[in-house]
């Protein structure tokens, strides 16, 4: 069976398969890159929102009041105010839903809370290590980092800017911290989301995959399913004439370039129409059946005529009752003969008994060589037909080797005079 259509077929399913693979790899690039643009948008939205608390923060904070908070003792002597700008603080930090608010200030090299809105921890003026976040602010920038500020009271996205005396002098920092569990949230939905997507990519591909094997499963059978209808014979299995004739041009183009020659043997089944008609058309398949896988087996099964390495002995039903054997390396006609004569005195050992008992069934066999007799394979047909009938027409059971004389009468002639005797 030709392998083109299978190439072709395994060609699309390779291709499917990648253009499903570069989809799927685009989907999850672009679904990454998407997860990666919403993190970056959400940092920085964090990042914006807790520099706007602690612009808010700033604007409620007394200035020259903050200016001379160094110990408590002077936060005691202002505390209504005091009170009044921490109760401000925590109303910002309630209604922004930050997690701290609080004021930082240097005082003796060392940096302590002024200002803190934590109610489990009201203790000020006591030290803080700061970060890069704090630094950046302490030296005049206002800074925000997507980096987290770790502590004992928790992980936080911070934002710092410095608090001005009127003479540009920095007198501390007001701070914002904001939970990240926002981002924390939103990695944990990305990842989950990301794995349902490859998950779900992942099914879809291979279900995509097993129903297009299965189609072209059913497309091969389908394909098969003709190929053997148009190149085989539905009653004996055989190679049919097409098949045949399709092979005989390929095989004479390898024997042209190999001089390996080969035999046709025309075979025709003695006395067939009786048997259709005294037995029916049941028992006349049954018996072409089974010269089929005779004549199939016969010579095969012998080493005299075994094909040599790339070529193949093939038998076809190439009409109602009459078949034809491709036999390679046979070349001369006593080789021939033998092949003919094995046919014969096989028939009689074989499982025809009935038929040959009752309706008188034999074979009539013709052969033409190639190339002693010819180089194309379509004058060998005729040849290997004509050498049939002169075998039919001396002696039913019989072969005949194609010889110049038998030319002499045309093959439409012995057709018309042998049929009768069939």
């Amino acid at each position: 069976m030709p392998t083109s259509k299978n190439k072709l077929l395994n060609i699309t399913l390779i291709v499917v398969i990648a253009f499903l693979a570069v989809v799927f790899a685009l989907v999850l690039v672009f679904s990454l890159k998407n997860t990666s643009d919403l993190k970056n948008i959400l940092q920085d939205s964090v990042k914006t929102e807790a520099l706007s608390i602690a612009f808010a923060a700033r604007e409620m904070i007394d200035i020259e009041a903050f200016k001379s908070y160094d110990s408590i003792e002077d936060v005691d002597a202002d505390r209504a105010n005091y009170n009044a700008v921490l109760t401000s603080l925590r109303g910002l930090q309630s209604n922004t839903h930050s997690e701290y608010i609080y004021a930082l200030k240097q005082i003796n090299g060392r940096y302590l809370f002024v200002f803190d809105t934590d109610t489990e921890d009201e203790a000020i003026f006591t030290a803080y290590d700061l970060n890069e976040v704090h630094r950046a602010a302490f030296v005049g920038r206002e800074a925000s980092g997507i980096m987290n500020v770790e502590d004992e009271w928790g992980t936080y996205n911070t934002a710092a800017i410095p608090i001005y005396d009127k003479d540009g002098t920095i007198l501390g920092v007001v701070c914002a911290d904001i939970s990240d569990s926002f981002i924390r949230r939103s990695n944990d939905s990305s990842r989950t989301n990301a794995i349902l997507l490859i998950s779900t990519m992942a099914v879809t591909m291979s279900v995509m995959i097993v129903a297009i094997l299965l189609l072209l499963k059913r497309v091969n059978a389908m394909q098969a399913k003709l190929y053997r209808m148009a190149n085989y014979d539905v009653v004996t299995g055989l190679p049919n004439r097409q098949y045949l004739l399709d092979y005989l041009s390929r095989l004479s183009v390898r024997a042209n370039k190999t001089g390996t020659p080969f035999a046709l043997m025309f075979i025709d089944l003695d006395n067939f129409k009786k048997v259709n008609d005294g037995a029916g058309h049941d028992a006349g398949d049954e018996l072409l059946r089974g010269i089929a896988e005779y004549i199939e087996n016969v010579n095969e099964n012998s080493k005299a005529f075994r094909p040599a390495a790339g070529m193949l002995n093939i038998s076809a039903r190439i009409g109602g009752d009459e078949f034809l054997s491709v036999l390679s390396g046979i070349s001369t006609e006593t080789e021939a003969a033998e092949a003919a004569q094995k046919l014969l005195d096989n028939f009689h050992s074989a499982a025809f008994d009935r038929f040959i008992e009752k309706f008188n069934v034999g074979l009539s066999i013709g052969v033409a060589l190639y190339p002693y007799h010819s180089t194309n394979f379509n004058v060998l047909i005729k040849y290997a037909d004509t050498a049939m009938y002169y075998a039919k027409r001396s002696e039913k059971h019989s072969y005949r080797i194609y010889d110049d004389e038998m030319g002499k009468i045309p093959l439409e002639e012995l057709q018309a005079t042998t049929n009768e005797n069939r």
